[in-house]
């Protein structure tokens, strides 16, 4: 059997980056482990374990890894990926997102809930939908929510992803931002996916890096996530957000006032509104400007995100050699 140091070439070869195998590599590892054929046995099913791979392909020196889950995926908005990054994305998001499942409370799983009920939900207690009030209602419905800092593959091109096991699901988000306004949208889109049934019994979804909204033509069913998402966040499946003092000239400055003081009224977020008149109008340079005026303090929304995640996780259900890895994929000493 290969000694760990081959091993490692041996995954980097096969495709997988160098922060994903250094996140799955075992804490317990020692230099005293690599001459221990029952060490280096257990460390290939550690590592198949968390990157969703089959442990027979490990054990064999001169075998190709194969990926479990490689064929449970469908992919959206597809720009490129080979059947092996494919393979890769969904095999590590379903060992990872069945590792969230297994530490959230069972008992409270919801689906099939229309966006407009959600939104009422939501507005009983705010007022209006924010990135924080959707990852509460998230976990409240045992779906939980993580934002990767690790892929298994060194290209990311992922906004998102959703994985059901059983009648449970998970949300891994991947699309990095400042401001939590962007990140409330896709948490939205995959959450809809939930709510419409469009996963199987054992399934996933892969939403991939996309500044438009899907046409119905193109996915029938990404044109009703981004419907449902955009009801959820601001009252109505297609806003038109055009101020008509500005027009199509608006300036950035303006559009954060407008957004700022008509939030309230329309009970949208103003990250929202400016979001929706960079839709509407295609002038993503003033709207994404315009963030930089709503949102003061900038700062890395995936950190409150996964802060979140890691209060509510059940740890002591979760393996403990898996503990570290899922820690490491969200962060690390990072999230603090």
């Amino acid at each position: 059997m290969d000694n760990a140091a081959r091993f490692r070439q041996r995954l980097k070869n096969f495709g997988f980056s160098d922060p994903a195998i250094e996140a799955a590599w075992p804490t317990w590892w020692s230099e005293d482990a690599d001459a221990s054929a029952s060490a280096q046995t257990e460390l290939r099913f550690s590592l198949s374990r968390k990157l969703g791979l089959d442990p027979r392909s490990l054990l064999e020196d001169d075998a190709e890894p194969r990926f479990v889950w490689r064929d449970e995926a469908r992919f959206k908005r597809l720009s490129g990926e080979g059947g092996l990054e494919q393979a890769a994305i969904t095999s590590f998001g379903v060992a990872l997102g069945s590792v969230l499942i297994s530490a959230v409370d069972p008992s409270a799983s919801v689906s099939n809930v229309g966006a407009a009920a959600l939104r009422g939900l939501i507005l009983g207690k705010q007022q209006y939908v924010r990135l924080v009030d959707l990852l509460s209602l998230s976990w409240s419905i045992g779906i939980p929510v993580v934002h990767l800092r690790i892929f298994p593959w060194p290209q990311k091109r992922m906004s998102a992803m959703t994985i059901r096991r059983g009648s449970r699901h998970a949300i891994l988000l991947a699309k990095d931002s400042m401001y939590p306004a962007q990140i409330a949208f896709y948490l939205a889109h995959e959450l809809a996916h939930v709510m419409l049934g469009h996963l199987g019994r054992e399934e996933v979804i892969v939403d991939l890096e996309d500044a438009e909204l899907a046409s119905a033509h193109a996915d029938t069913e990404e044109a009703a996530a981004d419907g449902f998402a955009l009801e959820l966040l601001t009252g109505q499946p297609d806003p038109k957000i055009l101020p008509s003092r500005y027009g199509s000239a608006a300036s950035a400055k303006g559009l954060a006032d407008v957004a700022l003081s008509a939030s309230k009224e329309l009970h949208i977020e103003p990250g929202t509104l400016a979001l929706c008149f960079g839709y509407s109008t295609g002038e993503w340079p003033v709207a994404n400007a315009a963030m930089q005026q709503i949102y003061l303090s900038p700062k890395p929304v995936w950190r409150e995100v996964n802060r979140i995640a890691l209060r509510q996780l059940s740890f002591d259900r979760v393996a403990e050699d898996l503990r570290p890895y899922l820690i490491a994929v969200m962060g690390g000493r990072e999230i603090t």
